[in-house]
């Protein structure tokens, strides 16, 4: 499919989807299930996230396959009993923890438009190396991730750092493994894919 044919189905300008692929400007995210119906993949293929099939055996302790349902956005508010709160309205520094380019350059997009200062890490272990020289007062983790996934790298921050708030963002969000996160500590999770609005209130 050409820029242009694209830019038809989403009504929008060949320029815009010029854009998005030289990487000067990044769509809305709430685009996303339009262009997974145009292009006939998923958003977790947009997104960069790999099918579970391909992935090592794990849900989020080794060694289990994963099966479960993934829960929506409100019902893993509900796990972590989620108030929503005044937004602060001050800029945080806020470390994106995430193996997918393009979703880190998606939420580098839409936390820097709302004042944030933003650092990025590919996986648990360039987190761990980045908090150890950096002041961060977010870090928002994908869970699958190679070399160190998100939910060791929670247990990690939680016992080192634990003064960070932290939020995990991801698709796969089993019960089981929305309620381990809590667990361990972490502040929110967040249901891929999302709404912007949904991940800026809880960064606060």
């Amino acid at each position: 499919m050409t820029q242009t044919e694209l830019a038809a189905c989403l009504n929008i300008t060949p320029q815009a989807v010029s854009r998005w692929e030289m990487g000067i400007s990044y769509l809305d995210v709430v685009m996303l299930p339009r262009i997974s119906e145009v292009l006939r993949v998923s958003a977790d293929e947009l997104l960069g996230i790999r099918p579970l099939a391909q992935r090592e055996q794990s849900e989020c302790e080794s060694g289990r396959e994963y099966q479960e349902a993934c829960l929506n956005q409100s019902q893993a508010d509900s796990i972590f009993d989620y108030v929503p709160a005044p937004l602060s309205g001050e800029g945080k520094r806020v470390l994106i923890v995430d193996d997918a380019d393009f979703m880190r350059m998606i939420l580098k997009d839409i936390l820097s438009r709302c004042g944030h200062i933003v650092l990025e890490a590919r996986n648990g272990q360039e987190c761990l190396d980045i908090l150890q020289s950096e002041t961060v007062d977010v870090c928002v983790f994908d869970i699958m991730m190679p070399v160190m996934d998100g939910i060791a790298a929670l247990r990690r921050i939680k016992e080192e750092y634990s003064g960070v708030k932290t939020i995990m963002l991801s698709a796969l969000a089993g019960e089981s493994c929305v309620k381990q996160a809590r667990q361990l500590g972490a502040d929110a999770f967040v249901v891929k894919p999302f709404q912007e609005q949904c991940l800026i209130e809880r960064i606060g």
